[in-house]
């Protein structure tokens, strides 16, 4: 209430409308706020204040900074250029279809993509990725082969002023599905073969058996992931491209945004919070124990999706309907009744999408490679409508001194 200037009955609306995250304390009357849900509140508060402050209010889960016609945020998930990323998935839309949706907004089942062959460049640059943990750093071994790729086309003067955005785009995509080789059996680059589309190509890098189960459950994982709103990447790569950035630099930009604990590698924290194996006792005093300090379970409560992620519901439901469960795996899904019976809490496409993945028996690297390959065809449509708005994302900066030291 202090930090906020705010009246008790104005707090407790506050959770009510599901801004400000409660946790009871066992055995007392009192509950612990979530404090970076009162720092979002404060925010949109300020935000009253001018304009400083609603670009400021903006850029962490506040306001829309911008307007974009490529993808709707609503309860029932991701709609993209109209049609919602759930019904497409669960259609018989090929991922290039999809990715063919964001880029031109019309939905036409396509073929596969020709496939370009590496060039020597990049097979020498993968060879020398392989000696450096590429598997590790999956997504910076990205970035640096969407680079390399950008190189290979000259000058970025000359880039810019061909064009050929969308078949830069299907060549880059293919080259990510060859970098996912590095997190197979073979541990090494496999650039995909003629008349192989996405999946197809993902599965032999991954070596994965080619099963019904396998191939709907990566379509589903790469259209439901293709688009969100701005995350960290997103934003990224719309501020290279506003700048006048390459499609390459715009991509890079983005896959390194991505990289950092709080996106990409937060599969790795919920990796590590689920442990190998874990009883569901196991994992509930553990996520109560977090909770009951104030400390967010990870993979869990989307601040966009209050009732729930649907993504991850869908997700959820593939890993569920697999022909075989583990015992892991059914102390996964026990222990995720348990914690909502128990606190309300629901988990979001980053848990999902690990659960997933060990459903697949995929290394624990995959679940952000996957999510990122699916979500450079979002990046594409993103970099492309930033470049027709003509407009530079420049943000102004507040100098603030610093306290003088004792």
């Amino acid at each position: 209430m202090q930090l906020l200037n705010v009246r008790q009955q104005t707090l407790y609306a506050y959770v009510s409308r599901g801004w400000i995250r409660s946790v009871p304390q066992k055995g007392q009357k009192s509950h612990l706020y979530l404090r970076d849900d009162i720092a979002r509140v404060g925010m949109r508060s300020a935000a009253r204040a001018g304009h400083g402050a609603v670009a400021a209010a903006a850029m962490n889960w506040g306001e829309p900074i911008f307007p974009t016609s490529i993808t709707e945020i609503t309860p029932q998930g991701p709609r993209y250029r109209g049609h919602l990323a759930a019904d497409l998935a669960r259609s018989t839309a090929s991922f290039e279809t999809v990715a063919e949706l964001l880029w031109s907004g019309v939905l036409h089942e396509r073929p596969p993509w020709p496939v370009q062959p590496p060039g020597a460049e990049l097979l020498g640059l993968t060879e020398t990725l392989g000696a450096l943990q590429a598997r590790d750093n999956i997504l910076e071994t990205f970035a640096l082969v969407v680079l390399m790729l950008g190189m290979r086309r000259g000058p970025v003067a000359e880039r810019l002023q061909q064009g050929r955005t969308l078949p830069a785009a299907r060549e880059i995509m293919q080259a990510v599905v060859a970098s996912c080789g590095f997190l197979g059996p073979a541990r090494r680059y496999r650039p995909m073969q003629a008349g192989e589309d996405i999946v197809e190509g993902l599965i032999a890098a991954l070596g994965m058996s080619s099963t019904d189960e396998n191939r709907a459950a990566l379509r589903h994982i790469l259209i439901l992931m293709a688009d969100h709103e701005l995350p960290p990447g997103t934003l990224g790569a719309r501020v290279v491209a506003s700048a006048g950035g390459t499609l390459h630099s715009c991509l890079a930009s983005a896959l390194c945004a991505t990289s950092g604990v709080e996106v990409g590698r937060m599969y790795e924290r919920v990796e590590a919070f689920l442990g190998r194996p874990q009883t569901r006792t196991v994992l509930l005093n553990r996520a109560l124990r977090l909770h009951a300090q104030g400390q967010s379970v990870p993979g869990f409560d989307h601040p966009l999706y209050p009732q729930g992620d649907p993504r991850a519901a869908q997700l959820l439901a593939l890993a569920r309907a697999r022909g075989q469960q583990t015992r892991e795996l059914r102390s996964i899904f026990r222990f995720l009744e348990d914690i909502h019976a128990s606190t309300g809490l629901l988990p979001r496409q980053e848990f999902a999408l690990v659960v997933l993945a060990r459903a697949m028996e995929l290394p624990p690297q995959a679940p952000a490679a996957l999510f990122a390959l699916g979500r450079i065809a979002g990046w594409v449509a993103h970099v492309q409508e930033q470049r027709a708005s003509g407009t530079l994302l420049r943000p102004r900066a507040k100098f603030v001194e610093e306290p003088a030291s004792p």
